[in-house]
């Protein structure tokens, strides 16, 4: 009997045991799958916001009977920054991915606002891929007896431009200029400067932050943004990743090499031999330099020295409240050197003088070059643009009606 009521306890207790695993067994694989789902919900959430037809203000709530999914968008300089977060009960997962404009097809070489003059191309200059310009049309030309050498003006299509240049996202132009004005008093976002700096895109951002110049040596990773009332001069000691530096006035010297992007109002200048590699950006907010005095070579707003490469985009924005057609007609906003060059997009609401190379796509106002004491309007002297070279996966320009590719997961 004793033996009988032994068994039937252990069969009791095992039985138990059994049904205790299988619902353990079953929470988990719930949980499992909820999580899953999840991570799946947060990754949809940032191809949601690639397609140009899901306009997104600043954030975007998606939601079901189970799910949550929160999109927000800011500006990481020249790029959308989105951070897609799932909810599920207790659960959530997180993604953040720089994203920028997809490589458009057919290739894109230029795309010219300038509608009163014809584009001129002089000397070795090369067009790549199709070409938007004014119903003048593009012609060779020549200067100071240096004619057109090419046996075809533009190898692509050649269309009529829309007078104006594609418009950027107004939620990354916002952001910008907010980052430009603003000033961090919080004790908890100014950072002491260390030899190694680092943070997470998934904390809240850091700053350095100084009322006089700063002078960078030290190594910065990730969700930091350097600035300073005055200027930045980046030596070729510093060590940037993924941060971005605000100041009126930047200087990167020679042999620097890094990632990161660049917001000024009045001057960025690259010296020789330096590495921006991708995804970094090179932005100049134009509100009041005075475009009435000539600018000597090598001093212009973007300048891009010998030797120099940014892999990335250069933007110009012209944000002043006076704007005169002459000033704009003879002064050089962007300017890349004779052995300069540009992998990826510029976008200048003013002038670019192109002396060097541009792997990708130009968008500007026109072109303009000062050659032999002179200036020359909407010409190109020697300038190479290889549109049909930059790789399909690239992110580009944060234009706001255009799909985007991912340019890089966050971390």
């Amino acid at each position: 009997m004793q033996f009988a009521i032994l068994v039937a306890t252990i069969i009791a207790i095992l039985l138990g045991s059994f049904l205790t695993l299988s619902q353990t067994h079953l929470f988990f694989n719930t949980q499992s799958r909820i999580l899953g789902n999840v991570i799946d919900n947060a990754n949809a959430g940032i191809h949601y916001s690639l397609k140009k037809e899901h306009l997104i203000a600043d954030s975007i709530s998606i939601e079901n009977d189970i799910y949550t999914t929160r999109i927000k968008k800011a500006s990481w300089g020249g790029y959308l920054k989105i951070n897609s977060t799932a909810l599920a009960k207790t659960k959530s997962f997180s993604k953040i991915a720089l994203t920028g404009s997809k490589v458009s097809d057919p290739a894109l070489g230029i795309y010219l606002s300038e509608s009163k003059l014809p584009l001129v191309l002089v000397g070795n200059t090369v067009i790549e891929g199709d070409a938007y310009v004014s119903d003048f049309g593009i012609k060779p030309g020549i200067i100071s007896g240096h004619y057109y050498n090419g046996k075809e003006l533009v190898r692509g299509n050649i269309s009529s431009g829309k007078g104006s240049l594609p418009e950027l996202d107004p939620v990354w132009v916002n952001d910008i200029r907010r980052l430009q004005e603003y000033v961090p008093f919080n004790l908890d976002e100014v950072i002491e400067r260390e030899a190694i700096n680092k943070n997470s895109f998934f904390e809240n951002t850091h700053f350095v932050y100084d009322e006089n110049k700063i002078t960078l040596n030290e190594t910065y990773i990730g969700n930091i943004i350097i600035k300073s009332v005055t200027e930045v001069v980046v030596t070729n000691i510093a060590q940037l990743t993924d941060v971005v530096v605000i100041a009126p006035k930047i200087t990167i010297e020679e042999g620097f090499a890094g990632s990161a992007s660049f917001i000024a109002e009045e001057r960025i200048s690259l010296a020789e031999n330096v590495q921006l590699d991708y995804p970094s950006s090179l932005i100049l907010v134009n509100t009041k330099n005075d475009e009435n005095i000539p600018v000597q070579k090598g001093e212009e707003p973007i300048f891009i020295a010998d030797n120099s490469i940014i892999e990335g985009t250069v933007i110009y924005l012209d944000e002043r409240k006076e704007k005169t057609d002459n000033s704009m007609n003879s002064f050089t906003h962007v300017a890349i050197a004779p052995m300069g060059t540009v992998n990826g997009y510029v976008y200048c609401q003013g002038n670019v003088e192109l002396m060097g190379t541009v792997i990708g796509a130009i968008y500007a106002n026109r072109f303009l070059a000062r050659e032999f004491g002179s200036v020359y309007i909407n010409h190109i002297y020697n300038g190479k643009v290889w549109g049909r070279d930059i790789d399909p996966a690239f992110g580009g320009l944060p234009f706001k009606d255009s799909d985007k590719a991912i340019v890089k997961w966050l971390y």
